[in-house]
Formats: structure tokens, sequence, C-alpha cells
């Protein structure tokens, strides 16, 4: 993989083209599900152009079809089959299963990033991550010997620490200040949360050397207030539990590398058409290794942007930008739909923002939910509501209402805007 990153567009191409004509010929011999959809295909003279016309695999499709989508028998070499199960973000978890194969490029990856990334093994490192249990929680968390797989299977590292993110801001805020890591990984809403109670404590998180990111989308807006604060690049990487690693970011850009080793990402229209650079549309992905339960164009529910040729000189296919899921787009009355910029910075400057979070009941009406230190005049409501406004290009009617915490889903990811329309 430290080779194919460079190689050619057309041979990495190349090389996607054969791994799926694999892919393909094997599931249409021990897969019931794709015998049946792929019956007029021909592996063996497959073009990506054709690929382009298999039907779109959607999450309902592998709930309701999984008993015949999954394979009878796998390749022995790919090692043994375990199940996964995944959070359930869309409200629809689905399970299939994983090889061992499919783990070691996970583990792969997790190095290429690692090693893109230049960070020191010595130093140490923490996590700040939700869990539905008690586990880790402030103020101790938990300590461990080293980085964990698959790191230390290759390097000798210092300790890293874990704490649960179910933990008050001013505890994790504690915690960070005792230990002192060098890097820290958590979800882009709690470094948000963490970034502004240290500001309220007039607290100094310099220690931290890269901030780094899981689990949610990243808006620009946080990848700037990092800059401002800290004067780093937040790193951010994007997976999912049925795919693996799907993109990392980019070590000299903040857009992100597809792992096009392992998969193939498309970015399509609503009508199935492929999307131009920059233009916002729908993630369907084939992952090239699961031979267990095959995942052939596999709509995951994101929406994203790509990009176009990265300076780096890598030619791993770009992402512009992880938007989010459909649920994160705002609707206006005249049926166009966005991701909205609420302007939150210059709200900041109004009332001390502890969590915020957007709520679009109708075309018409939407809901602030805010947790604030002290209280919010009427006045300062009113220009609350105009900054809001101003920003989303609509007068919408808004309803402000406080919280002592807003709390995250159920998969403990937290998203600051939910459209319920």
């Amino acid at each position: 993989m430290d080779e194919s990153q460079w190689w050619p567009e057309d041979k990495l191409k190349q090389g996607q083209l054969q791994q799926l004509r694999n892919l393909l010929a094997y599931s249409i011999v021990y897969s019931s599900f794709y015998k049946e959809r792929l019956k007029n295909i021909d592996p063996g003279k497959l073009s990506l152009e054709q690929f382009r016309e298999i039907p779109v695999l959607t999450r309902s499709d592998l709930q309701s079809s999984r008993a015949t989508i999954d394979c009878s028998q796998v390749p022995e070499s790919h090692g043994k089959s375990t199940e996964v199960m995944t959070s359930g973000s869309t409200a629809k978890p689905v399970s299939l299963l994983g090889t061992g194969l499919t783990s070691m490029i996970w583990n792969a990856i997790n190095l290429r990033e690692h090693l893109w990334h230049d960070r020191v093994i010595a130093a140490t490192t923490a996590a700040i991550r939700w869990r539905p249990d008690d586990v880790g929680m402030a103020p101790d968390g938990v300590t461990f010997d080293d980085w964990g797989m698959p790191v230390n299977q290759f390097y000798k590292t210092s300790a890293a620490y874990y704490l649960n993110s179910s933990s008050n801001i001013s505890d994790q805020l504690q915690w960070l200040e005792q230990l002192k890591p060098s890097y820290l990984m958590t979800h882009p809403s709690n470094l948000q949360g963490l970034v502004e109670e240290s500001k309220r404590q007039n607290s100094d998180l310099s220690f931290v050397k890269q901030f780094r990111t899981v689990g949610e989308s990243v808006s620009d807006a946080q990848r700037q207030i990092v800059e401002d604060e800290f004067g780093q690049e937040l790193v951010d990487f994007y997976s999912s539990q049925e795919l693996g690693y799907i993109a990392l970011q980019c070590p000299q850009q903040s857009h992100y590398h597809v792992q096009a080793e392992s998969l193939i990402v498309e970015v399509l229209r609503e009508d199935g058409s492929p999307c131009a650079p920059f233009e916002s549309g729908r993630l369907v992905i084939t992952s090239l290794r699961n031979y267990a339960t095959p995942l052939i164009r596999y709509e995951v529910g994101d929406y994203g942007e790509i990009g176009e040729p990265c300076a780096c000189g890598r030619s791993l296919p770009v992402l512009n930008k992880i938007n989010g899921r459909v649920r994160n787009m705002l609707q206006l009355p005249n049926g166009e739909r966005h991701w909205p910029n609420f302007g939150f910075r210059k709200i900041m400057d109004i009332t001390e923002l502890r969590q915020f979070q957007v709520v679009q009941h109708s075309l018409e009406t939407m809901e602030l939910k805010l947790a604030v230190v002290g209280s919010v005049e009427p006045q300062q409501e009113q220009s609350i509501k105009e900054i809001l406004q101003q920003h989303i290009g609509h007068p919408f009617e808004i309803e402000i209402s406080y919280h002592e915490e807003l709390q995250r889903n159920a998969n403990g990811k937290f998203e600051d805007f939910v459209s319920l329309i």
C-alpha cells in the first residue's frame, strides 16, 4: 500500500477492476442474492461503466436479505468470519460478516494513517469517545500500557488513555490537564465542547500536538476553531462498521483520500448519475475484500463531495467533504436543500454556549436548543434569531428552548442539525 498510493490513476483503476471482477465472479457462485442480481453480468468482461449499472444495495436490502446475501462459504485464505453489528445511526442497524482479511486491511490502513501524519509513537495518546456503559468514566478513565493493535505489533509505544465522553465536559478537561497527552482523539462535537470549556476556564491545551476526530462529520467552522485556538490542523478520518476505513485525511490538505486499494467510492445524484467535482451526492461504496457478506454498490446513507486530484501526488481519489446524512440537510420552502451554516461563532459573542442543536420541524419552523452558561435576555434572544435567519437565508419562525445538557444519539453521535421533515 505504501507503493500503490503513488501508482498512476490508470494502474490503480485497473487494480480495482481486477479485484471487482474476482469479487463478482465469486459472489455469483456462492451468494444466491447476487446470483440473481448479477445474472446478466459477465465478470470476466466487466467494465467500470457496466459496473455502474448494477442496482444499488440499500441498508433495507441488507436487513431483509442478509441470509441470501452472505456467501455459503468463504475462501480459506481469508481467515475466520466474525459477526459485525452497526450502531444504527440511521435508525436502521444492520449486521454482516467480516473476515480475517478485512480485519488485516483495517489494521494496515490504521498504520497508514499514523504514518501519513508522522505521529511520534513514543508519545502518549488519549481518546475521549462514547460507549453506552459506565466504563472509563471520569475522574479515572482507563490506562493502557501501549497504543494497542496494530501499532504495538511493530513499535514500542508509550501509554494510551481512554475516557468515556459521557463524562462531564469540565471533568474531561481536568482529566486531560492531568495526563497531558500529545495526541487526542474524540468526536468533533465533543472537541468543540472542550475548546469552549478551555476558553471559559482560561485553560491551556497546547500540550496536545494533534487533535484527531472520528464518528461525526467535521464542519469548516470546527476546523477553523481548532486552528484559531491552537494553531493546528484538525485531522479526521471517515469509516464505518460495515466497510472499515473509507477515507483518510490527506497529510497536506484538509480533504480526504479514498482507500482505493480496498473499496470503490461513488458519489451519485438522486437519479443515479455521477456527481461533478464539489457537487454533493449520495455515497455508494463497494468493498473489494469482503467475500463473506459482499457489499456491492452499497448505499451507506451519507452524502459527500468528490474532489479533484490532489497536489500531494497520491493517485488515491479525493473526497472533498463528507457532509453527513440526509437528515442533516436543511430544506427551504421553495424545495431547495443544502447543508446549513448557522453562524454560531457570532452567537457565541452574545452568550456563553455549552451546546447547541437546531431542529427543523417544518418548512417554516425550527427549534434552537441551547445549553448556556447563565441566562439569555430577550434582546439577546432576538439577536440570536436574527443571526440564525441571516445565515440560513430564510426568515424561519424560531423557537428557543433551554436545556441542562443535550443528549447524544443511541450510537453516541451528536448532530448540531437534524431535520424532522
